[in-house]
């Protein structure tokens, strides 16, 4: 063993290759060196050679599991624990597993965060479809080498549709107890607003991308989108019967009848009416019922419905003291938002008055929005929580809060401004639209493009806190991995509307994140934040691994495995409590929490049909 403190390079890749042979069924690293070594030997060693390792740090090679797009980079990330453990002239090839050509690329420095360091090859130019060999060398010695990285033409949409909407939705209905809906989590929940994600989601796949399935295949999405309407009917009938005000709708069916929530129901008129629209004609009877909802909820909403104020609301999430306002009498801005969405639907709808309530919101969401002169550690574009407070909203705040179900509960659309681009679209010869537009172009230059890019993978932040400036992990109930899929879809739209291609960047890397090109499982943040997912990952190393169940040559979390199905991903802390302060010293995906969550996968798809 050696004496000195230090580790050096040689020995830092020397070890860190000979890091355990097979985990989660792909083979991971290897001891080999001599350039011509066969692709299917198994020169696999198990341990380290040299105990020094455990001393240096999480290391790893990050790639996604299950693929690159045509057209888009493929980027390979190493973690590192220190910089001059990397060599500065490290050679990232891809070597063909048949027919494709051979890539070479150095990798660049991109800097330290998290408590790593991260060093980016980037492929740029790669439109062929195949699969390649991993190999980093440097000093023409082999320091690095991993199986299974793939390119091709909608790898993700080829991969994923199938199994992350109607068949895992379709394994996910027999347990509800009530004939519709789906068990939405790890273990029996029927959320409100969980069902209206979906719903939405799998509505706009019809609005969107209709022409990409077959006959066969429209009918499991018109089936599965009237399971969960159903559900919201039901929700509405029991809160009824309850003695609730006509309009308004239960949590669930299963222990949270009384808790009737106005930010449930915003996403539940917004799923109603998408399916009004969507749906054929053959369901015209199902469309009625829905219809006759979806308007006594709205009238509700409008007329009877008050804010939540504080009750279920989380200061610690927010980074905010205990005597820190939260006003009892305004919406919160992403309740405004989905109202805004919900009058965009009722007009879709023949309502006609209801373009006017939009446009009203859309002036009081905009009139929230952070300018340059009052910059929160100089990102400015992204909205205020409330108008009275000065504090910003975060991108995720799902989550029970003291045992309450309430302001927090379903907060995991982030910043999400569609319906002001669907304004756009729609009525871009209103005299407000030259407004929205400047909206939405302050919220991409000034917040989502340079809070991106303060981290290495792209990655949307859950929100700037104050002069701790961007966090990406901490203060959440569980990880937050629907906000990506989200962001991603978001990003895709700005960047047509600006003909900005580092928005369409961001959207992929956050698409990205959830199947493999993330910070990578490690043994201490699956002891840390899973509960039921549990594999053997060796000391101080990073694998890439997706968080779709069942879905990627690796992959981790969930704990109803139905395939298809995303677990709430990277933490900092336990899960389902809150107990990692929001400051950038504690932040890094130092857990992985591994409960499964249907809007994780609603995200997913929201941001897939628009790649």
């Amino acid at each position: 063993m050696k004496k000195n403190a230090s580790l050096s390079r040689r020995t830092f890749f020397k070890t860190a290759t000979l890091a355990s042979g097979a985990v989660l069924g792909a083979p991971l690293v290897t001891a080999c060196s001599e350039p011509d070594a066969q692709r299917d030997s198994d020169d696999r060693a198990l341990g380290f050679a040299d105990p020094e390792f455990h001393q240096a740090g999480v290391a790893g090679i990050l790639f996604s599991q299950i693929g690159y797009e045509i057209g888009y980079p493929v980027r390979i990330i190493a973690r590192l624990p220190k910089k001059d453990l990397f060599h500065e002239k490290a050679i990232c090839k891809l070597n063909p597993v048949s027919d494709e050509k051979k890539y070479q690329m150095g990798f660049n420095y991109w800097g330290e965060k998290w408590g790593s360091h991260w060093w980016i090859a980037d492929f740029q130019a790669i439109e062929e479809t195949g699969e390649w060999d991993i190999e980093v060398s440097a000093d023409n010695e082999r320091i690095f080498r991993d199986k299974g990285l793939r390119v091709g033409k909608d790898i993700f949409w080829d991969s994923t549709i199938e199994l992350s909407s109607v068949d895992m939705l379709e394994r996910r209905t027999h347990f509800t107890k009530v004939g519709a809906g789906w068990q939405d989590a790890g273990t029996l929940w029927v959320e409100s607003p969980a069902q209206s994600a979906m719903i939405i989601a799998l509505a706009e796949l019809l609005e969107h991308t209709s022409g990409r399935f077959d006959k066969a295949f429209l009918q499991r999405i018109h089936k599965q989108i009237m399971v969960g309407c159903d559900y919201l009917v039901m929700t509405q009938e029991k809160a009824y019967e309850l003695g609730f005000p006509e309009g308004a709708m239960s949590h669930d069916l299963l222990g949270h009848e009384k808790d009737v929530l106005p930010n449930d129901a915003t996403k539940a008129v917004v799923a109603l009416e998408k399916a009004i629209r969507l749906l054929p004609d053959e369901y015209q009877g199902k469309r009625t019922t829905y219809k006759i909802t979806s308007q006594k909820t709205f009238k509700w909403l409008n007329t009877k419905a008050k804010p939540m104020g504080d009750y279920g609301f989380s200061r610690f999430l927010r980074g905010l003291s205990e005597t820190d306002p939260v006003p009892n009498d305004e919406w919160q801005t992403r309740d405004l938002v989905m109202l805004c969405w919900a009058s965009i639907e009722h007009w879709k709808n023949s309502n006609e008055k209801a373009k006017e309530m939009a446009i009203d919101l859309a002036n009081k969401i905009m009139a929230r929005q952070i300018p340059k002169e009052q910059s929160e550690d100089g990102y400015f574009g992204h909205f205020k929580e409330f108008n009275s407070v000065s504090y910003s909203e975060k991108s995720f705040i799902q989550g029970i809060v003291l045992g309450q179900f309430g302001a927090d509960i379903g907060g995991f659309y982030p910043n999400y401004l569609m319906p002001i681009i669907e304004m756009l679209k729609l009525w871009p010869d209103e005299a407000d639209a030259p407004k929205w537009k400047n909206c939405l172009q302050q919220f991409s230059y000034g917040y989502l493009i340079p809070s991106c890019e303060n981290n290495p993978f792209l990655l949307v932040p859950q929100g700037i806190f104050g002069k701790e400036g961007p966090v990406w992990f901490c203060g959440t109930f569980h990880g937050t991995n629907a906000i990506y899929g989200y962001t991603a879809a978001l990003a895709l739209e700005l960047s047509r509307l600006f003909n900005e291609p580092k928005l369409k960047n961001i959207a992929y890397g956050n698409l990205q994140w959830l199947v493999g090109l993330n910070g990578g499982i490690t043994r201490e943040n699956l002891r840390e934040g899973c509960v039921i997912f549990s594999t053997d990952v060796p000391e101080n190393i990073a694998l890439p691994a997706s968080m779709m169940c069942g879905v990627g040559s690796r992959w981790a979390g969930t704990w109803f495995q139905t395939r298809g199905i995303i677990c709430n991903g990277f933490s900092t802390g336990k899960q389902f409590i809150y107990d990692t302060e929001p400051k950038r010293a504690n932040d890094g995906p130092f857990s992985l929490t591994d409960e499964d969550w249907i809007p994780h996968s609603a995200g997913w798809l929201t941001g897939l049909m628009r790649l």
